[in-house]
């Protein structure tokens, strides 16, 4: 009885070990190793970048959907808040933001036809204490970890509805506060 006990402590230990392994730590490394391979391909931090359209030839494995437009901001909290502002789209649209261990903390429509979306969706990410004084009527994202993501999806089926959300990137606007 006594080795079984034994044997049963060291697998429920084992597995409480390979759990925490899978939850806590490897969604950080995830999200870390992907920023990183991001910075090394020259994505700015703090600025908008529009992905090529998706087609079969940019995308040959992992495929997103080749109906949406993207567009990513790398965010850094280390020096103070960030600024998200990014235009309303007229079909399905969304803003989303992903903290440093892949958790999605924020997400919101940037659909004109849902009722109550403002023209211009404006969001000030920040870590806890940092100073929001001048954020004002913003939607507030606190963060517990400096390092995220944020990203853009707009409804883009044809190369001129590609174009045209291409086209609002300059509006949109992922920067310090």
């Amino acid at each position: 009885m006594r080795s079984f006990l034994t044997g049963l402590a060291a697998f429920a230990a084992t597995f409480l070990l390979a759990h925490f392994v899978v939850l806590s730590a490897l969604p950080g490394k995830i999200m870390s190793t992907v920023r990183g391979q991001m910075t090394e391909r020259g994505m700015p931090v703090h600025a908008w970048a529009m992905s090529p359209r998706v087609t079969p030839e940019t995308q040959p494995v992992v495929r997103p959907s080749p109906d949406l437009a993207y567009a990513i901001c790398l965010i850094d909290l280390s020096n103070g808040p960030v600024e998200l502002s990014v235009p309303a789209w007229p079909e399905y649209g969304s803003l989303s933001i992903f903290e440093a261990d892949t958790d999605n903390v924020y997400a919101s429509s940037l659909d004109t036809r849902a009722e109550g979306t403002p023209g211009t969706r404006r969001v000030i990410v920040a870590l806890e204490g940092q100073d929001l004084s001048a954020a004002g009527a913003a939607e507030r994202v606190i963060l517990k970890k400096p390092e995220a993501m944020a990203l853009i999806r707009r409804l883009a089926p044809t190369q001129a509805a590609y174009e045209a959300a291409a086209a609002l990137i300059p509006a949109s606007r992922c920067a310090p506060l």
